[in-house]
């Protein structure tokens, strides 16, 4: 009798297993019929299959997390098996010109309605039905991603700025003799990958992939600059014990759209003013007691105006940042950067601090590494502890990401993610 149930158990095991090795080859063999648009330049993949099979044995304590923060269907289950939406073996995304800040992505339906009551019943406020006779149908999930869909097709949009504006969603939806399958897309060679995760410039550009295992991405690339480096990358020297947050960069500001765009916007100066081809940052893990004057403006019984001053304390984490000075950097230089700062020129450096005194003296270094990050977000400042930050801090996600000069204008990359 036992011989016969393990003969029957054993039969079972091996029909499941047959049963999903088919379903995910079937899965995989349709990946390179995806569509995206002809005017790609590059592309963010993400092997949703091979992802879940190589993080199996993690997915009970996801799930056990997921349960304590929402007792009944998530999110995510929702989309996957009852938004109508046919969710492939890898999703590609991807940007045009000159939507550079944003991703974009089709996918086919396949049950309209489902789709429809999805994004009715989860997104009531943002829904709404702007064709009747095609059934186009608009949806703001929030500040960063819409959604429009038809009764064939689902586009959605990733952007970095807010943006609740649909006109080039409609273009893509509207527009399908413009999109072509991964398969047939020219100036992509190899973005088709065996990794997780991957992302690719047209043309070859930029390279990244990353495998995600065992709570830990590893992450490698290739980066082609357009401008020839020096052979000496010379650096400020930094003490690294007590890091939460430390960042370089030798590279043309050119080069980083993104960085010249945040040191835009929290400095207010243009890439001119900011384009010195050195900045460091660097967090530690302690704090600074800042004493901060306010004028406000009383009356006497008089009703003269008496003046009064003050004086608050405030604790500022532990902040110093630089630039390879310059006079023009100097003299349009703000003197707040997310906190109060002083300002010394010591060497060849700009040194802007939220410390109370200044190095003694500033050494430069050589490295290979023309840009390098590193944060530890267990270290992360409490007063910053918002949002996705605070998820960060309680997995004390650690991240390191390292670029190393291979030829003049030939960058490889090398990363992990530890979380």
């Amino acid at each position: 009798m036992m011989k016969r149930i393990a003969i029957i158990i054993g039969m079972l095991l091996l029909l499941i297993v047959g049963f999903v090795w088919t379903t995910y080859t079937i899965r995989k063999n349709k990946i390179d019929k995806q569509y995206i648009s002809n005017s790609t330049t590059s592309i963010l993949s993400i092997a949703v299959d091979d992802l879940l099979l190589d993080n199996i044995s993690s997915l009970p304590t996801w799930n056990n997390s997921l349960e304590k923060k929402d007792k009944g269907e998530s999110w995510m289950k929702n989309i996957i098996f009852n938004a109508g939406i046919e969710i492939p073996a890898r999703i590609y995304l991807f940007s045009m010109a000159p939507h550079m800040r944003q991703l974009y992505g089709i996918l086919p339906l396949k049950d309209y309605d489902d789709c429809f009551s999805f994004f009715a019943n989860h997104y009531p406020e943002g829904i709404d039905l702007i064709d009747k006779e095609k059934g186009i149908v608009s949806v703001v999930i929030n500040k960063h991603i819409n959604v429009l869909f038809d009764r064939r097709h689902i586009i959605y949009k990733i952007a970095v700025e807010s943006n609740s504006d649909f006109k080039d969603l409609q273009s893509i939806l509207l527009q399908p003799h413009t999109w072509t399958t991964i398969a047939s897309i020219k100036g992509f060679e190899g973005a088709l990958p065996q990794k997780h995760i991957s992302y690719i410039q047209k043309g070859g550009l930029l390279q990244i992939e990353a495998m995600v295992k065992n709570d830990k991405a590893e992450v490698e690339g290739k980066w082609l600059l357009a401008k020839r480096l020096d052979d000496t990358l010379l650096m400020r020297d930094m003490d690294t014990t007590k890091q939460t947050l430390t960042f370089w960069n030798l590279l043309p500001l050119s080069e980083i759209p993104v960085l010249s765009h945040l040191l835009n916007k929290y400095t207010g100066m243009n890439l001119e003013q900011l384009n010195s081809n050195y900045f460091d940052f660097q967090v530690n893990d302690d704090y600074i007691l800042q004493k901060d004057s306010a004028i406000s403006y009383m009356y006497d019984d008089d009703f003269n105006v008496i003046e009064q001053t003050q004086v608050q304390e405030v604790t500022v984490p532990s902040i110093t940042y630089s630039w390879r000075s310059n006079a023009l950097l100097e003299a349009a230089l703000p003197d707040t950067m997310f906190y109060k700062v002083q300002k010394k020129r010591i060497d060849q450096y700009l040194i802007n601090t939220t410390l109370e005194t200044f190095p003694n003296q500033v050494t430069s270094k050589q490295t290979l590494h023309p840009l390098y990050f590193f944060i530890d977000f267990e270290r992360w400042p409490e007063t910053w502890n918002v949002s996705v930050f605070k998820k960060l801090k309680e997995k004390k996600v650690k991240v390191r990401m390292t670029t190393t000069l291979q030829a003049k204008n030939e960058l490889s990359i090398n990363g992990q993610i530890s979380f």
